[in-house]
């Protein structure tokens, strides 16, 4: 039993547990995996946690945390493409790793269904067990033992129903990248353009396979420079081959800018709607006679959507800005949605995201900050905060919102509730008390205006600090 984790004495005035009482290598590492949209903020929360409370932690045997005491999407993981949105919620419903990374939170039926539903057992069949069985072992408790295929059953022995926290952690743009280089005969015979600015139809007809070449007429009406410069090359989608929550939020932003695929300039797919392809499964995207070519990653992940956009002449992909950040790849400017400019994702060293322009659900309490209301959590609609136009706004949804940049979209983690005592509440039994106590202080230091400082300069937007202090609330106490 963690009393002290609860307890008040173990809160500091910044809602961060003190030193020493967190920060135990040999038994309080943990590993998280799921959404590639927060890598890069959790590797900065894992490096700013260890320096302002653990220091450098020992490395013996060496582990793939380093001299950290956080491992997100670890070099296992992604072997076995078993990273992005949808992972991190199998993470969740299977309790495979301490906690677990979501672009997208998840759904009231998710919710009562899976994440607080019964606790799948070693007797389950393979269809309910939904992918419990990893061909991989993850590096830090939970542990269990492989079995004769070679495979880890989940959940562990143990394993009890609990509530599933879920509370936003960063926020970032999702970029246009393009890749006008190179191609025999050359995507561009002049040179190569160093800006380019692209409308929400625009955007729709390439992604929908409509624009076939670097000099549709469309696209060269906004961007004359595509003329000049002799860009006649094809164009090639470059798309995820996993279902991320990158797509989701890039899709949503197709949905709600420019849903109808119909007409002249939409030979590809015409009469179909991007809502059409925004589902469970994002991997669907217009293709076939007509289409322009759609070529989809290797494996799941940001970084393998990118190094196949750097690989393929004339495409052009999606990828969250800290992994598009220092690519190399042509960043598209994208018309905001009252259509009065062409918006940069970046803004400085941060991401250029309208965040604050929705609310905590809940009536912002506590409880809705972390997602445990029912009647209003993440997912529901957000009608009383959204602008004119866009009535059926969700809490977590920022895309296609005013004046900024219009792709973005808030990231999340997932983690379960009644974790300081598993005497009482056993979600995931393996964790040892270190590990508990390393969830607790981690994550109390991720929802603090600090850490949010620190990721607002490197390509993401800071949490309101409002948001912060409420989440933060909700999180220690339900944890």
């Amino acid at each position: 039993m963690l009393a002290d984790v609860s307890s008040a004495a173990y809160k500091s005035p910044a809602g961060v547990p003190p030193t020493g009482l967190n920060c135990v290598p040999s038994d309080g590492k943990i590993n998280g995996r799921g959404a590639s949209y927060q890598a890069h903020a959790e590797a900065i929360y894992a490096e700013a946690y260890r320096d302002s409370f653990c220091g450098n932690t020992t490395n013996e045997p060496a582990d793939v945390a380093g001299n950290m005491m956080v491992a997100y999407n670890y070099p296992a993981s992604e072997a076995a493409s078993a990273t992005g949105a949808s992972a991190g919620q199998k993470a969740a419903i299977c309790r495979t790793d301490a906690y677990a990374g979501e672009s997208s939170p998840y759904t009231n039926e998710q919710l009562t269904a899976k994440l607080d539903g019964p606790v799948l057992t070693a007797g389950t069949t393979a269809a309910e067990k939904e992918g419990c069985d990893l061909k991989f072992s993850p590096p830090f408790a939970p542990l269990v033992t492989a079995n004769g295929k070679g495979e880890f059953d989940y959940p562990s022995t143990g394993d009890t129903t609990a509530n599933v926290m879920s509370f936003p952690v960063a926020s970032t743009a999702t970029t246009v990248a393009v890749n006008l280089t190179g191609g025999s005969p050359a995507i561009c015979t002049v040179k190569v353009p160093t800006s380019l600015s692209l409308n929400a139809k625009e955007v729709s007809r390439i992604f929908g396979g409509d624009a076939l070449t670097w000099a549709d007429e469309e696209i060269d009406a906004t961007n004359p420079i595509l003329k000049t410069d002799g860009c006649t090359g094809a164009i090639t989608r470059i798309v995820r081959v996993d279902s991320s929550g990158t797509t989701e939020i890039f899709k949503t932003y197709l949905e709600k800018a420019a849903n109808e695929l119909t007409g002249a300039s939409f030979p590809c797919d015409t009469g179909t709607k991007w809502s059409q392809f925004n589902g469970s499964n994002n991997t669907k995207w217009p293709e076939g006679a007509g289409c322009s070519t759609l070529v989809k990653s290797a494996k799941s992940g940001a970084p393998e959507e990118i190094a196949a956009i750097k690989a393929q002449a004339g495409g052009v992909g999606y990828a969250d800005l800290p992994d598009e950040s220092g690519s190399g790849l042509l960043v598209a400017n994208v018309q905001n949605q009252i259509e009065t400019s062409f918006q940069s994702p970046a803004a400085g060293k941060g991401a250029n995201c309208n965040v604050g322009v929705v609310s905590l659900p809940g009536d912002g309490s506590a409880e809705g900050a972390v997602g445990l209301d029912l009647k209003d959590n993440w997912s529901n609609n957000n009608q009383a905060a959204a602008p004119a136009g866009n009535e059926a706004e969700n809490h977590q949804s920022i895309t296609w919102i005013g004046a900024k940049y219009p792709i973005c979209g808030i990231t999340f983690d997932l983690v379960y509730t009644g974790l300081a005592n598993g005497a009482v509440s056993n979600a995931i039994a393996p964790l040892t008390a270190d590990q508990r106590r390393t969830l607790y202080g981690y994550f109390s230091f991720i929802e603090t205006t600090a850490a949010q400082s620190l990721v607002a300069q490197n390509d993401y937007a800071a949490l309101p600090q409002p948001w912060v202090s409420t989440v933060r609330e909700g999180f220690q106490e339900n944890f």
